[in-house]
C-alpha cells in the first residue's frame, strides 16, 4: 500500500513536467499517503500490543530516542517501551528533495512562536513557525539531514560549567559509534566511524553551480576541509544522512534492523503520552499515561522513564507532570513536584533566508524543468541524481566573523548554499512553511517564477546567538500548544553579526569563479524595508529582523548542569533533578549555544545517556539516587 503512490508518479510522469508541475503532482501524492496512514495506521510497522508494566519506557521516538531504544534492548533482561505521537514514515517522505514540503506535512508538530517584536517581521502575525519532527523517527523525518557535530570547543564548554563526562574527549567516541561514513575522499580519516548504524555520505549529484559555489568560497579564502574532522572553519559539499541517496531517518537506522530480532522491545506509534506519573511521597517517576487512537492507557516503568520528545515537546511533558517554576505551575493549579527552571533556557540559532541570486543564464541551478523527467525518478531508485539532495542544499561553508566572540577557530556563521531560491518549490513548499507573507512574496519573489534565469540562495545561520527565549504552558490541555517566545535578535549583537555574515556571502559570490554568472542580489528590496537603499547597511538589518527564521537548532529548554545550577533542569546523568526514576536524553538537555546540526548531538546523546543507564542500573541492583529539590 505505501508504495501505491511511487507506481503512479512512474505512471504520471511518462513524459517531462514542468518543476512546478512535478512539486504539485508530489503535493497531491503527499495527501495520498496521508490517507494510507490515517486508515492503516500501523501497517510496515512491526510494534507489539504493550503490556501493563517495563523495564524503561521511552517517551519519544527521535534520534536520542531510538538510539536508546537500540542499546537498551541489547539486554534481553530488560523490556522497552518505545512511545512516539505520530505515524511511522513512507517512501515518498524518504525523497530528499522533497524537504521542504515536509514542513507541511502530518510529520511535523507545527509550533508556531508567539508574536516577536525584534525579528519575524514578514511572517503572517509576525509569528514565526517553528517545525520539529512528529513520528517514528522524529525531527530526521523532515530536516534537512545535514550532519555536522560542532566544535570540539563547544563540548569542552559543557565540562567546564560543572558537567563531567561531557567534553568532547569523552563524547567523540560516541560520534563514532554511531556513525558509517561512506564519504569519498574521506575513507581513511580517523574522524570517521565506519561500523554504525547511521549512515554518512555526501548526496551523489551535484550542480555545477555548486562546484562553481565552494571554488569561489576558496578564491575568498575559504579552506577547503571536512568540517567534521580536525577543523572547522572553511567550506565542503554537504555530509547528509542519507542511505544511498534516500533519506535514512533515526528509525530506520537504529529500531527497524533489531525490531524482528528482540521481542523485549515494544515500539508503539499513534501514542501521545499525557503525564509523567509521580508519586508525590517518594518524588519517584513510575510510569506514563498516554492516548492511543482515542483510548486512555497507564503503563508503568519498574525502572526509569525517559523522555527524549526534543526540545518544546520534553519541556511540555515535565511542566504537565509538575517540574518546572513554582509560580508559573501554581498559574494552573498544578501540584508541584520539582520547582526547576523548565523552558527558561530556550535557544534557537536563526537563519536568514533573504539572500537570493540572480544568475545570467538558465540550466545550472537544481530546480530547473529539464531535470524533471522519467529519468529523474528512475535515477532516485538507482541512488544518483537530483532527487537525492536535501532541499536543494549543497555545499556549506563556516565562517568566524571580525567581531566573535567564540573561541579562536570555532566558527559563529554558517552560510549554507542551495540551488534555487522561494519560489523553486512553486512557492508551495518553503514560504508555506515559513509563514512568509503573501505581500512580501508576490511583491519580491514571484516575478522570479516568470523570469528564466536561475538563482541561488546563500541562507545565513547564526550559530551562537546571545539572545534567549523561553516557553511557557498556554494551558494545561496537554494537546494544546505550548507559548514559545524565541527571542529572535533581542541582543543587537546578533544582527551585527548576521550583518556580516551577509557581507561574507556576498563577497564570495564576487570571486572569480563566481563572476562567470554574472550572479547579482535580488533587487527587488523587503516592502517595509524599502525606506533604505539596498547598498547601505540598515537596509539589511531591516531584512535580517523580516525575513529570518528558525535555524531547525531549538535548544536548552531542560538544560544540564549540576544541583548549584540556578538555570539546569536535569543532572549530569540526565536524571532530573529532585525526581527519581526520570530522565531526560535529548537536545533539550544542551547547555550550550553549539555550531552543529541538532541530530547529530542528538544522536551522540542517546550513546552517551545509554552507557550512562547500563553503567547505573548494571553495576548494581539498586536505584541510582537524584539530586535533592531546590
Amino acid at each position: 500500500m505505501k508504495h501505491l503512490w511511487i507506481a503512479v508518479i512512474l505512471i504520471a510522469t511518462h513524459s517531462a513536467l514542468t518543476a512546478n508541475g512535478f512539486f504539485l503532482l508530489l503535493k497531491t501524492l503527499a495527501h495520498a499517503g496521508r490517507y494510507i496512514n490515517e486508515h492503516y495506521p500501523d501497517e510496515g510497522i512491526n510494534y507489539r500490543q504493550s503490556v501493563p508494566e517495563y523495564d524503561f519506557i521511552i517517551v519519544g521516538a527521535g534520534a536520542a530516542g531510538c538510539v536508546l531504544a537500540n542499546r537498551l534492548s541489547e539486554n534481553p533482561q530488560w523490556k522497552i517501551l518505545l512511545l512516539e505521537a505520530g505515524p511511522g514514515e513512507n517512501d515518498l517522505q524518504n525523497i530528499p528533495l522533497l524537504t521542504t514540503f515536509l514542513q507541511n506535512s502530518q510529520y511535523n508538530w507545527a509550533d508556531i512562536a508567539e508574536a516577536q517584536n525584534t525579528s519575524c517581521y514578514g511572517m503572517i502575525d509576525q509569528r514565526c513557525s517553528l517545525p520539529h519532527g512528529k513520528g517514528l523517527g522524529g525531527s530526521t523525518l523532515i530536516d534537512y539531514m545535514l550532519y555536522g557535530r560542532g566544535n570540539p570547543a563547544d563540548y569542552d564548554r559543557w565540562a567546564a560549567q560543572g558537567n563531567p563526562g561531557w567534553s568532547h574527549a569523552d563524547l567523540f567516541p560516541y560520534f563514532l559509534k554511531s556513525e558509517r561514513a561512506e564519504l569519498r575522499g574521506l575513507e581513511n580519516s580517523t574522524y570517521h566511524g565506519k561500523s554504525g548504524e547511521l549512515h554518512v555520505e555526501f548526496p551523489t549529484f551535484r550542480t555545477n553551480l555548486a562546484r562553481t559555489f565552494v571554488n569561489g568560497a576558496r578564491e575568498a579564502g575559504h579552506r577547503k576541509l571536512d568540517y567534521n574532522g580536525k577543523s572547522q572553519l572553511g567550506v565542503s559539499y554537504v555530509q547528509t544522512t542519507g542511505l544511498r541517496g534516500m533519506r535514512q531517518t533515526a528509525y530506520r537506522a537504529f529500531v527497524e534492523p533489531v525490531l524482528y530480532k528482540r521481542p523485549n522491545l515494544h515500539v508503539q506509534p499513534y501514542s501521545q503520552v499525557l503525564k509523567v506519573l509521580i508519586n508525590p511521597d517518594t518524588q519517584t517517576a513510575y510510569g506514563v499515561t498516554y492516548t492511543r487512537h482515542f483510548r486512555n492507557y497507564e503503563v508503568r516503568a519498574r525502572k526509569e522513564v525517559i523522555v527524549t520528545a526534543g526540545n518544546i515537546n520534553t519541556a511540555q511533558l515535565l511542566l504537565l507532570s509538575g517540574i518546572g517554576p513554582r509560580e508559573h505551575l501554581q498559574n494552573f493549579n498544578l501540584p508541584l513536584v520539582s520547582n526547576l527552571p523548565v523552558g527558561q533556557s530556550f535557544v534557537d540559532s536563526p537563519v536568514f533566508n533573504g539572500l537570493t541570486f540572480v544568475l545570467n543564464e538558465t540550466g545550472q541551478a537544481l530546480l530547473t524543468d529539464s531535470r524533471f523527467q522519467l529519468r529523474s525518478l528512475g535515477d532516485y531508485f538507482r541512488g544518483e541524481g537530483p532527487l537525492t539532495v536535501p532541499g536543494g542544499v549543497e555545499a556549506i561553508s563556516f565562517v568566524r566573523t571580525e567581531n566573535a566572540t567564540t573561541e579562536p577557530g570555532v566558527p559563529n556563521i554558517a552560510i549554507v548554499f542551495s540551488t534555487g531560491s522561494l519560489v523553486s518549490d512553486g512557492g508551495l513548499g518553503l514560504r508555506k512553511g515559513k509563514r512568509i507573507k503573501t505581500a512580501i512574496y508576490n511583491k519580491v519573489y514571484r516575478p522570479l517564477e516568470t523570469l528564466r534565469n536561475d538563482q541561488w540562495t546563500a541562507s545565513v545561520v547564526l550559530l551562537h546567538p546571545e539572545s534567549r527565549g523561553h516557553l511557557k504552558l498556554r494551558s494545561i490541555n496537554p494537546y494544546s500548544a505550548l507559548k514559545i517566545y524565541p527571542g529572535y535578535f533581542g541582543a543587537d549583537r546578533d544582527v551585527e553579526t548576521m550583518l556580516e555574515g551577509i557581507k561574507e556571502a556576498v563577497r564570495i559570490s564576487k570571486s572569480p569563479a563566481m563572476r562567470r554568472y554574472d550572479a547579482r542580489v535580488l533587487g527587488i528590496p523587503l516592502p517595509n524595508c524599502e525606506q533604505w537603499d539596498q547598498r547601505e547597511d540598515e537596509y539589511w538589518r531591516c531584512a535580517i529582523r523580516t525575513l529570518s527564521s528558525t535555524a531547525y537548532q531549538q535548544l536548552g529548554s531542560c538544560r544540564m548542569g549540576p544541583a548549584g545550577d540556578p538555570l539546569a533542569v536535569v543532572a549530569p546523568d540526565l536524571r532530573v533533578h529532585g525526581v527519581q526514576g526520570l530522565r531526560v536524553a535529548d537536545v533539550s538537555v544542551v547547555p550550550t549555544t553549539i555550531s552543529a546540526q541538532s541530530a547529530a548531538i542528538d544522536y551522540m546523546i542517546g550513546e552517551r545517556a545509554a552507557d550512562i543507564i547500563k553503567d547505573q542500573w548494571e553495576q548494581g541492583s539498586s536505584a541510582p539516587t537524584s539530586s535533592s529539590d531546590r
